[in-house]
């Protein structure tokens, strides 16, 4: 009996339901239902984020190393007050004679003159650093450099002591372009998060106390780039062709933020380390991989010039004079060590 009456319940309960009306469904329109002009600012609106990107990826700065980018920042703005006053203060020959490269007011001063190779590279034979032949491709490790260049505006003159020259051609060579351009001396520069400085090594981010470093011989700022540079991320493992340019680009952004970016640069994924996929990735690498990597960093660091400053010639003949002195790169005029 209860069964029964359960059943008549529940029947009771559904008929009004199932015998209710159908209300009708509007399904969602598609991107061809809408409007042709509202197509079109979708569509428009879907490139904006694309609009004026470049072929390659921007530089991935690793947190924590935006530092050195602040110190970068802080250099060129000391670098551009400088020379401001030294318009005011100098003479105009003297001017000219410390700034050949400001075309603007100095258009007379070419500084050392590049010597016509009638549009070739040179043919070189004579000295190298590391004392052998120069083998130049992308396989090879621990060879031999070409000496370095003559430049326009950094001092030619070799500050290392040479202690690397044999044992690693490349290191030495990104010495010698790395003390020609943050000079041998000691300083603050006003705004600089890095604090006391010599020889581009920074107390602050080296965690040296300034009373220490300012102490520093070349000798012990070449084992610091070497310790802490060159063989703590095992760069001696790269190819010659790339592996110098690597040192200068941690030098100045970080070492993790310049191995990212480079892992980046030949197509791999984000990572801090020299590994065999990275080396395989250069020795297969089709192309100038030394002057696109000088294309890639002078991009960074014009843009970071012309955002900040709107000039970019402090930057620009930085990246000349490692451009000119790449481990396989023949020198238009050789400079030696006297």
């Amino acid at each position: 009996m209860k069964k029964t009456l359960f059943i008549l319940g529940c029947l009771l309960i559904m008929t009004p339901v199932a015998w209710g009306k159908l209300s009708a469904a509007k399904f969602p329109g598609t991107f061809e239902d809408i409007s042709f002009k509202s197509r079109i600012d979708a569509l428009t609106d879907g490139y904006k984020p694309m609009f004026d990107k470049q072929l390659y990826q921007e530089l991935n700065v690793v947190p924590g190393e935006e530092k050195y980018t602040d110190h970068m920042i802080a250099v060129l703005d000391h670098e551009i007050q400088q020379r401001e006053e030294d318009k005011k203060s100098l003479s105009h020959d003297e001017y000219c004679e410390k700034y050949p490269y400001d075309d603007k007011q100095c258009p007379e001063k070419k500084g050392i003159e590049e010597p016509d190779d009638g549009g070739t590279a040179p043919s070189y034979s004579g000295y190298t650093i590391g004392g052998g032949p120069v083998v130049e491709n992308y396989h090879v490790t621990g060879g031999s450099c070409y000496p370095a260049d003559h430049d326009r505006w950094y001092k030619n003159k070799i500050f290392t002591t040479g202690r690397f020259e044999k044992q690693y051609p490349a290191f030495e060579k990104g010495l010698i372009s790395l003390f020609r351009k943050e000079g041998t001396t000691c300083g603050t520069i006003p705004r600089d998060p890095g604090g006391y400085t010599c020889m581009g090594i920074s107390a602050r981010y080296q965690e040296i106390p300034p009373e220490v470093l300012k102490t520093y011989t070349i000798q012990q700022a070449e084992d610091l780039y070497y310790e802490r540079f060159w063989s703590k991320h095992k760069l001696y493992k790269l190819p010659d062709v790339i592996a110098a340019d690597i040192f200068l680009a941690g030098v100045g952004s970080g070492m993790k933020t310049a191995l990212n970016d480079f892992r980046l640069f030949l197509g791999l994924s984000k990572g801090y380390t020299v590994d065999d996929q990275m080396i395989n990735a250069v020795n297969n690498y089709n192309g100038d991989i030394h002057n696109r990597w000088m294309d890639r960093r002078a991009a960074y660091l014009r843009k970071v010039a012309k955002e900040r400053y709107k000039d970019e010639i402090t930057y620009d003949h930085a990246v000349e004079l490692k451009r000119k002195n790449g481990c396989h790169v023949k020198p238009q005029k050789p400079l030696y060590r006297k």
